[in-house]
């Protein structure tokens, strides 16, 4: 009997004012467009597809009841919420321990009063990781994080996403050095969060690496911000190529991805798209990888892998 390749979709829940706050915007804490138009389009393709994904929430948008009424929704149809700070600061790497710290915990708590239960996974906000962050989780009690990318085109892209679109200048993000990191999850070393460890042994600790799956040997991005870009035609042809690795797949999608039309002078990327291409460009991603993968959430892709992992032990 042949068994699909598991994987995870995650969705990044960034509102209207985390993509202001990105382009340098001044930005209010309110119910928005992005937010609240997306949640229920992702429920609704998740369950026609009967797949169980990893929504990474920000702690601050719990301030908003119209905003907890929704992950109230995501929780009840069966999804895992995971930890993406308190505050979504850039560049988070640059942040002292204790601030590091504290984002963690104050987003940590939220999620724990929401849910009922403390997040086992992480993301930083705009990819921006490094080790103090990792054994910070570890220390917590996390299984995962899901802060790398594996590519080294990341800088140059943010370079030119930046002159393109007239944001301020970011030293946040991916490094360049983040394409030797593996292109599936693996423990990373206690010196750098791009190498894998020798072994669990030599690792920082207990913490997988959950990277977001990029195009193998091109190493190029493929989740869905450059499928907007680039068409259906260069998700296939990367998703291609990936499912003949046979890795676990980690998709990205941004809530922004399958948002509801709004109209801001301010982010002239998300308004060159209609909600209906979104529509079409998510759907045909969702239903390609829940055809090709058996798709769960990533707390669950980590007890499969606990379990494989036992099974080639014994």
């Amino acid at each position: 009997m042949h068994h699909k390749p598991i994987g995870t979709i995650q969705v990044d829940l960034d509102g209207l004012w985390t993509n202001l706050q990105y382009y340098g915007h001044s930005s209010e804490l309110y119910p928005d467009t992005i937010f609240e138009s997306s949640i229920p389009a992702f429920l609704e393709l998740f369950e026609k597809y009967d797949i169980k994904a990893t929504f990474f929430l920000v702690g601050k948008d719990a301030l908003i009841s119209e905003k907890v009424v929704l992950v109230k929704e995501i929780i009840k149809a069966g999804h895992e919420i995971a930890n993406h700070t308190y505050s979504h600061t850039f560049g988070f790497r640059k942040l002292s321990s204790a601030e590091k710290g504290e984002e963690i915990k104050k987003g940590e708590e939220i999620i724990d009063k929401i849910t009922g239960k403390k997040p086992v996974g992480f993301k930083a906000p705009g990819y921006d990781v490094d080790v103090e962050t990792l054994q910070l989780l570890a220390l917590r009690g996390y299984r995962y994080d899901s802060s790398i990318i594996a590519t080294p085109f990341y800088p140059a892209i943010m370079s030119l996403n930046r002159l393109l679109s007239g944001g301020i200048k970011r030293t946040h993000g991916p490094k360049w050095s983040w394409g030797l990191a593996p292109n599936y999850p693996y423990f990373p070393s206690p010196q750098k969060e791009w190498r894998k460890a020798r072994s669990t042994l030599h690792s920082a600790s207990t913490l997988l690496e959950l990277p977001c799956s990029v195009m193998p040997l091109a190493r190029m991005p493929f989740h869905t911000t450059f499928v907007m870009k680039f068409g259906l035609s260069y998700f296939k042809t990367a998703h291609t190529l990936y499912k003949k690795t046979h890795h676990p797949l980690n998709y990205e999608f941004h809530a922004a991805d399958l948002s509801a039309d709004f109209h801001d002078s301010r982010l002239p990327h998300l308004n060159s798209f209609t909600a209906e291409r979104r529509a079409h460009i998510c759907e045909n991603i969702i239903k390609t990888i829940s055809r090709d993968y058996s798709i769960m959430t990533s707390q669950d892709l980590i007890k499969k892998l606990d379990e494989k992992k036992n099974q080639e032990k014994d």
